[in-house]
C-alpha cells in the first residue's frame, strides 16, 4: 500500500496534507512507491529521513534545520524538470532543487563502485545540461558582503523566504558528508534568469564538512559555487559546464586540493571561465576577502580558437583563471592548459598590482610552481575592466615575474605527456618541480612536489566507476 510520510509544524501523519509559509505554498511529503520502487521527495523534510532507492527530486525541496537526510551508496536522485514557467507560489512544480537550510545536514556518502548519482529524468542519450536544479547548501560560517552583513540569501531563491538565509560565524559548520557523488545534467535557471543554480552551491559552509570525489557535469551554469564560507574540498571534477567551472564570491577562504575542470566548446553568453573569483559584485575593497588556496590543480580550456570571442558579446571565453573585483587567489602546484585559447590568467585593476607581488605561502595573491600552455607568446593578461573583459593586453612585465615564482610555460597539450586520465605518464613535466605544503606546515594539504590534480600514486580518475563524460 502506497504510504505517504510528511511532517507540517512538527507533527507527523499518515495522510496527504498542505501548510502554507512565507506566501509559498507547499505539499510537505515523502512519498513511498511501495511496489513500484521509486520514491518522491518534495516539500520540507522534517524528520531524520533515509533515502534506500532510486528518488524523484520534485521541486524545491528544503531538509529543515536540525534534521538529517541520508542517502545510502549506489541511490540515484532524479531532479523533475518543472514547469516551463518559473513557479513563485508553488514551489514543487519547479525544477528539482535540493536546499540543506542552516542546522540540517546531508549524509550522502558513495563509493567509487557505488556513487551516489544526481541526474536528470530523461533517458540517457537525451538528456541536456539545465534539466533540473542542483544541490544547495547554506550554513554558518562568516561570509563577506558589500554592506558589511554577515547574511545574505541565496540570489537563486526566493529572498523573502527566511529558508534561504546563510552566513555567520562559525567557520568550523558542518553541514553533513557528501563524498562520491556525481551531479549530472542540472543547473541554469530555477526561478530567476541570471541567478541561476550550479550543480553544487556552496553558501556559508564551514570547514566541519566533509566534500570529497564529487563530479559535476554538464552544468547550466557554473559547476561548483561558493559564497563565502570556509568549506574546504578535494578531487573535483566538473565537466564542461555551460558557464564557469569553479566560482568564488563573498569571501570564500577554504582550500582545494586536486581538482580538474575539462571543458569542451561550451560557452555561456556572459562569458566563461575555468575560475571566476569576485569579492562581491560591487567589487567592495574592505576584507574579508575571497581567497581560495588551490593545489594541484588540472584546467583543460576548449579546443576551438572561436570559443574564445563569440561575437564579441556572446559565447565567448574569458580564460582559464580570471580574478577580479579585489578577489584574491593562491594557486600553486597546477597545470593550465588554455588549448586553443590565448588567455591562462586574467587579471583586472584591483588584482594585477598583486600579482606577483612575493614569493612568500602568505601572500594574498601567490600565482607559483605552475605551468601554463596557451596559444599565444603571454598567457598572464590584464584588462582594463572589472567586467567581462572585451579587450586584454598581453602583461610580458608580470609574465617575467611570474617566471621567477617558478612558473613556467609549454607550447602544446602534448608536452605535459598526461595519460587519458590526466595522470602525468614517464618524462612528464607535472612528475616534479612542485612545492611540498606539508613540509611548509600547511598540512591541510597532501604532500607532494607533483603537479595537477592527478598524482602518479593515486589515480582516482580512473578509480571505480563513479566518473561519466557522457554529454548527453
Amino acid at each position: 500500500m502506497k504510504k505517504l510520510i510528511f511532517a507540517c509544524m512538527g507533527v507527523a501523519v499518515i495522510f496527504a496534507s498542505s501548510c502554507k509559509k512565507d506566501g509559498f505554498h507547499e505539499s510537505k511529503e515523502l512519498v513511498s512507491g511501495g511496489a513500484s520502487g521509486v520514491d518522491t521527495l518534495v516539500g520540507t523534510i522534517s524528520h531524520d529521513t533515509t533515502v534506500v532507492r532510486t528518488t524523484y527530486l520534485k521541486g524545491i525541496v528544503y531538509v529543515a534545520p536540525g534534521v538529517t537526510l541520508r542517502i545510502n551508496a549506489g541511490v540515484t536522485i532524479k531532479g523533475s524538470a518543472g514547469s516551463v514557467a518559473p513557479d513563485t507560489v508553488n514551489l514543487a512544480n519547479n525544477k528539482g532543487t535540493l536546499v540543506i537550510q542552516k542546522g540540517a545536514k546531508i549524509i550522502a556518502n558513495g563509493t567509487p563502485t557505488s556513487p551516489i548519482v544526481w541526474t536528470s529524468t530523461k533517458p540517457a542519450g537525451s538528456r541536456h545540461f539545465g534539466d533540473w536544479g542542483g544541490l544547495v547548501l547554506l550554513g554558518n560560517a562568516t561570509i563577506h558582503t558589500a554592506t558589511g552583513a554577515t547574511t545574505n540569501t541565496f540570489e537563486a531563491l526566493p529572498s523573502s523566504d527566511p529558508r534561504n538565509s546563510y552566513g555567520g560565524t562559525n567557520d568550523a559548520d558542518n553541514s553533513g558528508s557528501v563524498t562520491y557523488n556525481r551531479f549530472e545534467f542540472g543547473g541554469g535557471v530555477v526561478l530567476k534568469p541570471n541567478q541561476e543554480v550550479n550543480g553544487v552551491t556552496f553558501c556559508g559552509v564551514g570547514n566541519g564538512t566533509v566534500f570529497n570525489h564529487v563530479e559535476v557535469s554538464n552544468s547550466g551554469d557554473d559547476g561548483f559555487e561558493w559564497f563565502g564560507g570556509s568549506v574546504n574540498c578535494d578531487h573535483l571534477l566538473d565537466f564542461s559546464p555551460k558557464d564557469d567551472e569553479y566560482d568564488f564570491d563573498e569571501g570564500y577562504h577554504g582550500n582545494l586540493q586536486f581538482i580538474i575542470a575539462y571543458r569542451l566548446n561550451i560557452n555561456d553568453n556572459s562569458g566563461s571561465h575555468g575560475i571566476e573569483s569576485d569579492n562581491d559584485a560591487s567589487g567592495t575593497a574592505v576584507g574579508p576577502h575571497t581567497l581560495p588556496f588551490i593545489a594541484n590543480a588540472t584546467f583543460i580550456g576548449p579546443a576551438d580558437t572561436a570559443s574564445a570571442t563569440g561575437d564579441g558579446n556572446h559565447n565567448y571565453y574569458d580564460g582559464e583563471i580570471f580574478f577580479r573585483r579585489n578577489s584574491r587567489l593562491r594557486l600553486v602546484n597546477s597545470l593550465i592548459i588554455a588549448q586553443a585559447q590565448p588567455w591562462a590568467v586574467v587579471s583586472t585593476p584591483t588584482t594585477k598590482p598583486l600579482v606577483a607581488k612575493n614569493a612568500s605561502l602568505s601572500d594574498s595573491v601567490l600565482i607559483a610552481y605552475n605551468i601554463f600552455q596557451t596559444n599565444s607568446a603571454h598567457p598572464i593578461v590584464s584588462s582594463s575592466i572589472e567586467g567581462n573583459p572585451a579587450v586584454v593586453t598581453d602583461d610580458a612585465a608580470t609574465l617575467g615575474k611570474l617566471a621567477g615564482l617558478n612558473n613556467t610555460a609549454l607550447g602544446a597539450f602534448g608536452d605535459f605527456k598526461l595519460d587519458g586520465a590526466l595522470k602525468p605518464l614517464p618524462g612528464s613535466p607535472a612528475l616534479s618541480g612542485g612545492v611540498n605544503l606539508a613540509a611548509l606546515g600547511l598540512t591541510q594539504f597532501v604532500g607532494t612536489t607533483q603537479r595537477g590534480a592527478v598524482l602518479s600514486t593515486d589515480a582516482w580518475t580512473t578509480t571505480g566507476t563513479w566518473l561519466s563524460t557522457s554529454t548527453n
